[in-house]
């Protein structure tokens, strides 16, 4: 699984350190480097896992969900 989302450049390094603290959930990566567009993949194993982690960090931090694609 493939997600794509964008949020606030000054969130980046915290949902990235989030992120890499679970291990397992997934990784992300830089798609445009001068926009704020990241992109996870993720284990289909992990998916439930990393949708919990997404909609707790969306009370946090400005996170918006652009595209999910079952690749």
């Amino acid at each position: 699984m493939t997600y794509q989302l964008t949020m606030d450049k000054k969130d980046i390094v915290f949902f990235c350190s989030v992120l890499e603290a679970t291990e397992r959930f997934g990784v992300v990566r830089t798609i445009d480097k001068n926009a704020p567009l990241l992109e996870i993949l993720v284990s289909p194993y992990y998916e439930e896992e990393l949708k919990e982690l997404l909609n707790l960090m969306k009370k946090s931090i400005s996170l918006k969900m652009l595209e999910v694609r079952n690749d």
